[in-house]
C-alpha cells in the first residue's frame, strides 16, 4: 500500500506561478518605460536640422512623451497594486488563544495551550487533509508491508529546519523515540514496537500490532531537529534563540502566558505564507474574546467558540464562524460492575429514562449531534448506525418498579465546570422522574479524575472523552474488556475479538462490519449512555479567508487576507 501527495503540490505550484506572472508583468512595463523614455529622449535631442526636421522631431517627441505617461501611469498603477498586496500580506493576524504558550519544547508541554503556536513552528510526517483524510508532509509517501506491522516512509529530500540543518531520518526516528519515552506524548506512540534508520531519507517503523490510528496519532506530533534538541537540553524551547522547527513560521518574540510573535518562514517547503506575521494573544475569558472579535482587536479565537454565542458572532457582517464535528463525546457513565447500575434493569431504566435532546441543548445550546454509541459521525471505520432506544419515561419507570429500586439513591459525580453541573441537574430531575432519588455531587477537576477515572468510586457520572484521533478504533475501546480506558467496567467476551481484529484492518469497509457488529452486541446492555458529539468551531474576522475543510486544524499557514 502506498500513498502520496498531489492535489497540495498542485496548489501550491498555482500560487507560485501566480505570483511569478505578477513579478515578470512588473518587469516588462518597467522595461517598456525604460526603453520609451529613451527613445523619447533621443527624439526631443540635437540643435540642427531643418524646420521639417524639427517640427516632426516636436511631434515624435510629442507622442514619445504620450506613450511614455502612458507606460508610466501603468508602471505606477502595477507598482501601486503590488504595494498593497505587500501591505496587506504584512499585516498582522491576531490569534486569541486561552494561554500563550509557556514552553515551545513538545517533549516538556503537556499539549494543550502549548501547541496553539507550536503546530506554526513544527511539522509532522503525515497531515490531515481538508477532506480529513491522512496526506504526506514531511514524508512524501510511504509503504506497509507484514499485513500493516511494518511502514516504511520515504521523506522529503531538501526540507530545512530553520537553523539550516536538513530534515533527515535520523530527525524522525529521534521524535518518535522521543515520544515514547515522554509521559505527555507517549499516548501517541506506545504502539511503536521499533523505529529504524534505513537511510537519509527512509524510515522504518514496526509497531506492536496492527494499529489504523497510528497515522493519525502521528499527525499531531512535533518534530524538533535531533542535533540542536540535545545541545540545548533542557533549555530548549525557553527563549526565541532555541526554537527550531520546519515549519512555516519563525517564533521572533514571546513573553510566556502572555504574547507570542510568529514571522514567516520565506524557506518553508510548501511555499511562503501568505500571512506574514501572526500574534498570539492570551485571553483568557471566552466572553472577553468574543468582545474582542466582535471590535476587531483579535481576528481569529483558536478556541472553541462559547455555544451561547455562536448564532450572534454568525449573524454578524464582520466575523465568519465555521463549524465541524470535533473530538468531544459526552456521555453517562454507569458503574457496571458494582452497586445498583450493576443490574441490567436499571442500566436500560437510565437509558429510556435520559431526554438526550434536553441535554443537548443544555450542553451546548444545540450546537452539536446526538450518537448512539462512542464515535463521531465523521471518525474513521463508523458504520454510523441507529442502534438507541428512544426516550419512554414511563417504560424507564416500569423497570426501577421491577428492579425493586423505586426510591433508591443515587449520587451522580460530575466535575464543576460548565457545561457539567448543568447536564447533572438536568440528568437528576430526569432521574428523578423516573424513580430515583438522585443528588449531584460537583467535583473540582482534579477531584473527578481521581474518583472517576482512578478510582471507579462512582455510581453514575457525567462524561467526557476528548480523543486524540477521529478513529473508532480508540472509541471503541471503551467497551472492550480489561482496556485501561473502559471506566465502566463492562464485559462483553462476545464482542472483544470484533473490537480487536476492526482496530487492525485497513480495509474501511471491512472496519465497518466489524464495528456494526460490535455496536449491536453491546450497546443493549447499556454499558454507557451516549449523549453527543459538541461541534467544534472557530471564529475570525471576515476580512480573513481560508477553505473551511482547513479550520480545524488551527494552522495560519492556511489563512490569507481577502
Amino acid at each position: 500500500m502506498k500513498k502520496e501527495n498531489g492535489s497540495m503540490r498542485k496548489g501550491l505550484e498555482s500560487m507560485r506561478k501566480e505570483t511569478g506572472k505578477r513579478r515578470v508583468l512588473a518587469f516588462c512595463l518597467a522595461a517598456m518605460l525604460l526603453v520609451v523614455g529613451l527613445t523619447a529622449g533621443c527624439g526631443a535631442s540635437g540643435g540642427t536640422g531643418t524646420g521639417a526636421d524639427q517640427t516632426t522631431a516636436a511631434a515624435a517627441g510629442t507622442a514619445g512623451n504620450g506613450n511614455a505617461e502612458a507606460t508610466t501611469s501603468a508602471v505606477a498603477s502595477t507598482a501601486a497594486a503590488e504595494a498593497a498586496t505587500n501591505a496587506k500580506n504584512d499585516r498582522e493576524m491576531v490569534v486569541g488563544v486561552i494561554k500563550v504558550n509557556g514552553t515551545f519544547d513538545p517533549y516538556s508541554s503537556a499539549y494543550g495551550s502549548d501547541d496553539f503556536a507550536s503546530k506554526q513552528v513544527y511539522d509532522s510526517l503525515v497531515m490531515r487533509d481538508d477532506k480529513g483524510k491522512i496526506a504526506p508532509y514531511l514524508a512524501e509517501s510511504w509503504e506497509m508491508s507484514d499485513g500493516g506491522k511494518v511502514i516504511t516512509f520515504k521523506l522529503r529530500q531538501g526540507v530545512k529546519f530553520t537553523n539550516g540543518a536538513e530534515f533527515t531520518a535520523e530527525d524522525a526516528q529521534f521524535n518518535i523515540e522521543k515520544a515514547r519515552e515522554t509521559p505527555t506524548t507517549e499516548w501517541a506512540m506506545s504502539g511503536v514496537e521499533a523505529c529504524e534508520v534505513v537511510d537519509a531519507y527512509t524510515l522504518k517503523v514496526t509497531l506492536k500490532a496492527v494499529d489504523m490510528s497510528f497515522f493519525e496519532k502521528l499527525a499531531w506530533m512535533n518534530f524538533v531537529n535531533k542535533a540542536y534538541y540535545l545541545e540545548k537540553g533542557d533549555q530548549y524551547g525557553l527563549t526565541v534563540e532555541n526554537i527550531v522547527g520546519t515549519g512555516p513560521y519563525i517564533v521572533s518574540e514571546w513573553k510566556p502566558g502572555e504574547m507570542a510573535l510568529l514571522t514567516a518562514n520565506e524557506g518553508y517547503f510548501l511555499g511562503s505564507p501568505s500571512i506574514k506575521k501572526a500574534r498570539y494573544k492570551t485571553i483568557s475569558d471566552a466572553n472577553a474574546a468574543v468582545i474582542a472579535l466582535q471590535t476587531g482587536e483579535i481576528n481569529m479565537y483558536n478556541v472553541d467558540v462559547p455555544s451561547v454565542s455562536i448564532d450572534a458572532l454568525s449573524a454578524s457582517s464582520e466575523v465568519t464562524v465555521t463549524s465541524f464535528p470535533s473530538y468531544v463525546f459526552m456521555d453517562i457513565l454507569l458503574n457496571c460492575k458494582d452497586g445498583l447500575f450493576a443490574d441490567l434493569k436499571l442500566r436500560q431504566a437510565v437509558a429510556y429514562g435520559v431526554d438526550r435532546e434536553k441535554m443537548l441543548q443544555v450542553g451546548t445550546e444545540g450546537h452539536g449531534e446526538i450518537v448512539d454509541y462512542p464515535g463521531g459521525p465523521d471518525y474513521i471505520g463508523n458504520p454510523n448506525i441507529k442502534v438507541f432506544n428512544a426516550m419512554d419515561q414511563e417504560k424507564a419507570k416500569q423497570l426501577v418498579e421491577e428492579a425493586g429500586a423505586a426510591g433508591a439513591p443515587i449520587t451522580i459525580k460530575t466535575q464543576d465546570t460548565d457545561p457539567w453541573p448543568k447536564l447533572a441537574t438536568a440528568l437528576q430531575d430526569d432521574l428523578n422522574k423516573i424513580g430515583f432519588d438522585a443528588k449531584v455531587e460537583l467535583l473540582d477537576t482534579n477531584g473527578y479524575g481521581q474518583e472517576i477515572w482512578t478510582n471507579l468510586n462512582y455510581e453514575i457520572a457525567i462524561s467526557r472523552y476528548w480523543s486524540g484521533t477521529k478513529e473508532m478504533a480508540e472509541l471503541m475501546a471503551l467497551l472492550e474488556t480489561d482496556n485501561p480506558m473502559n471506566f465502566s467496567r463492562y464485559t462483553n467476551p462476545a464482542a472483544d475479538p470484533l473490537i480487536r481484529e476492526a482496530a487492525g484492518l485497513s480495509d474501511e469497509a471491512a472496519r465497518k462490519g466489524l464495528y456494526e457488529q460490535a455496536v449491536k452486541l453491546v450497546m443493549p446492555d447499556v454499558p454507557l449512555v451516549p449523549l453527543y458529539y459538541s461541534y467544534g468551531s472557530r471564529a475570525y474576522t471576515s476580512d480573513l479567508t481560508i477553505d473551511p475543510g482547513w479550520v480545524e486544524y488551527d494552522k495560519v499557514f492556511y489563512y490569507s487576507w481577502k
